[in-house]
């Protein structure tokens, strides 16, 4: 040991948050927190249902295209295996476009951005609604969209989930499974009453 070693103020022992495990560590964390924020995971909803509707419009125009040329190739009388392709296209455009509809139609039961949160989550389970068929459980729910774990962040979680359950919108079952419940039928269009005497 030299003098300048024992003129150089000791170094303070590297903490774990130091050391270069622990910064990458802590650096996975914060992004973790970031990328599970509240807005991010809107943000990132926002943008998977704008790159679902633009991927619909672009298969619905292909499809129309494609009709264009097959009527356009066969005319009238096309043969028995284009009419069958032809008409299984439709049914399943049919079928996206009504899945969308719904899924719109369950969104706008949401009062409020967070029961939308939690709409938006079951929506993407649910099969009639354009969602892959999964299981939903309330406290992976609860995880997703409190992950901070703050009291306030999960009673507002709480709060939509069981506004959403007493109106009949959403289904908890006792295992803590939720499920979308089935929309309501449309109202039928009122008839105004005719007037005596003539119109």
């Amino acid at each position: 040991m030299n003098l300048r070693n024992l003129m150089r103020p000791p170094r303070p022992p590297e903490t774990p948050e130091q050391e270069p495990g622990g910064l990458r560590a802590a650096a996975r964390r914060a992004a973790e927190a970031v990328w599970q924020a509240p807005r991010v995971q809107d943000a990132r909803a926002g943008l998977r249902e704008r790159a679902q509707a633009w991927s619909g419009a672009a298969r619905t125009r292909a499809d129309l295209h494609l009709e264009q040329l097959l009527e356009r190739r066969y005319g009238e009388q096309p043969p028995e295996a284009v009419t069958a392709l032809l008409a299984q296209r439709r049914r399943e455009r049919e079928a996206r476009a009504e899945q969308f509809r719904a899924r719109q139609a369950l969104l706008a039961r949401a009062e409020g951005p967070e029961q939308r949160r939690v709409l938006t989550r079951v929506a993407q389970a649910t099969p009639w609604a354009g969602g892959q068929e999964a299981e939903v459980r309330y406290t992976a729910l609860l995880d997703q969209l409190a992950p901070s774990g703050q009291a306030d962040a999960e009673m507002a979680v709480h709060r939509a989930i069981w506004t959403l359950a007493e109106r009949q919108v959403l289904a908890v079952s006792p295992h803590g499974v939720i499920t979308a419940c089935p929309l309501p039928d449309p109202a039928p269009p009122r008839v105004l009453p005719e007037r005596a005497g003539g119109p």
